[in-house]
């Protein structure tokens, strides 16, 4: 019985023991809304995502820009392309929806697209 008890005990503490929670990888697809005024709350957004950036959180962080503009000076930007990791969409999806582009417009909530994703290549 002393060897169950032994057994049982070292079992419990392993399962006790704080597991890593499993995190998953996550794309937005962020056009911008009509007429958005993207630079009056730009620096606001960027200075938001930084945590999100240097904790890991934010994997990549970019504007998409019109193909048109893509060799011009003056590039025209039509959106965001955000991957994220996260333990569930919801949790993403919370954070998402506390961006300043969300809550001011400037991305275009209907039609935005928050999707799982499972990458083969390793990140940046």
């Amino acid at each position: 019985m002393s060897v169950s008890r032994a057994f049982l005990g070292r079992n419990l503490r392993f399962m006790s023991s704080t597991a890593t929670p499993v995190l998953h990888k996550f794309v937005l697809f962020a056009p911008d809304a009509k007429d958005a005024r993207r630079s009056d709350v730009q620096k606001q957004h960027r200075q938001d995502i930084r945590p999100f950036i240097d904790s890991g959180v934010v994997k990549v962080a970019a504007p998409m820009i019109t193909p048109e503009s893509f060799q011009s000076k003056d590039q025209k930007t039509f959106g965001s392309v955000i991957i994220y990791e996260g333990e569930t969409l919801e949790a993403v999806r919370k954070m998402v929806e506390s961006d300043i582009y969300y809550t001011s417009g400037v991305w275009d909530r209907d039609r935005l697209v928050l999707l799982p994703i499972l990458p083969v290549t390793p990140f940046p």
